[in-house]
């Protein structure tokens, strides 16, 4: 993120904690119609607008219709950067927004990027449960106005290529497409990459017209964004499981007052958990269908992969310094 945009955002989230007095939101007035705008970057096929779609479903049903979602797919209202400052300005009420993400603003969150922390998906529902998970929202709920509404996994990072990838060497100083994220570059860094930011939406386009020759992606990411038209190789390298987040602003879940806040809450958490169901599934099926494709899936040499990001941890232990030096061992050993 730009320093400038950087700095506008602790200005203005300084801003809102001065005023906003800390007092409770009076409880909206019965039969007021609320009307949310949920905003992602994904296709209506990926599992994050599924989730995306069963909150709203469930919070309608649940506040019989006093709560409406509607929600805007394909980066229709900005990146998820952009999506990101909208939620924390207002202009978006919840928006989707992955750890690396986050991690620009609030760096003690990048702890759930580093290379090799999540066994699997239902690792990262373990941690959003915990002591330390509660702790780290709560800060970021003071800091930036940020309501997490739910946690989960976006899934289990492959990687996806023009040539095979079996060992580190195979990639090394190729173009590799990473988000717009400082942490994610530095993974790939580490795996001898060379690491090429582009936006998601343009991520199958920089693939085919060479840009860039490979990138990563959970299995079912790499079916809805149909990657594997355009690259034949998927390497299961399993190199990050990342955590992704439903986001709300805090003003405007205050503003909902506690009943509803519990609707919401219940909501996305159901939703956090149908995320994870089908991940696991696409998991067991997808190997399948990439054959089907004429796909070569190969199975890697993980342990080359883990040698070569070993050090990320202790590097970056300074961003998480205040919940403890070992909080990465910790969230490992959930």
């Amino acid at each position: 993120m730009k320093k400038t945009v950087l700095t506008g955002l602790i200005f203005l989230c300084a801003s809102i904690l001065v005023f906003a007095g800390g007092g409770k939101e009076s409880e909206p007035a019965a039969g007021e119609k609320i009307v949310l705008r949920l905003a992602h970057s994904y296709p209506v096929t990926n599992h994050w607008h599924k989730g995306s779609e069963l909150a709203a479903k469930l919070i309608k049903e649940r506040t019989n219709g006093q709560i409406e979602i509607k929600i805007f797919t394909d980066s229709q209202l900005g990146t998820e950067e952009q999506i990101t400052e909208q939620v924390i300005f207002g202009s978006i009420d919840i928006g989707v927004s992955g750890a690396g993400q986050i991690g620009n603003l609030f760096k003690p969150i990048n702890v759930t990027e580093m290379p090799f922390t999540f066994k699997d998906n239902d690792h990262v529902l373990r941690f959003a449960k915990s002591d330390i998970a509660r702790r780290m929202f709560a800060d970021l709920e003071t800091e930036y106005r940020l309501k997490v509404l739910a946690c989960s996994s976006y899934g289990i990072r492959q990687i996806i290529s023009k040539n095979p990838v079996r060992v580190p060497e195979d990639i090394k100083g190729i173009k590799f497409r990473v988000p717009e994220q400082n942490i994610w570059i530095e993974v790939i860094k580490s795996m001898g990459a060379n690491p090429t930011p582009i936006a998601y939406s343009e991520s199958y386009l920089s693939l085919q017209q060479g840009v860039v020759d490979a990138l990563d992606n959970p299995m079912s990411g790499i079916k809805s964004m149909k990657f594997y038209e355009v690259a034949k190789n998927i390497s299961k390298t399993s190199h990050v499981t990342v955590v992704c987040f439903f986001l709300m602003n805090g003003d405007v879940f205050q503003k909902l007052g506690e009943k509803n806040q519990k609707i919401v809450l219940d909501a996305f958490d159901e939703a956090g958990k149908l995320i994870v169901e089908i991940l696991n599934q696409e998991d067991r099926e997808l190997g399948d269908f990439y054959k089907q494709q004429g796909v070569n899936v190969i199975q890697p040499d993980i342990e080359a992969f883990k040698r070569t990001t070993s050090q990320m941890p202790a590097k970056y232990r300074k961003l998480w310094i205040r919940y403890g030096e070992d909080l990465h061992q910790k969230i490992q050993g959930m």
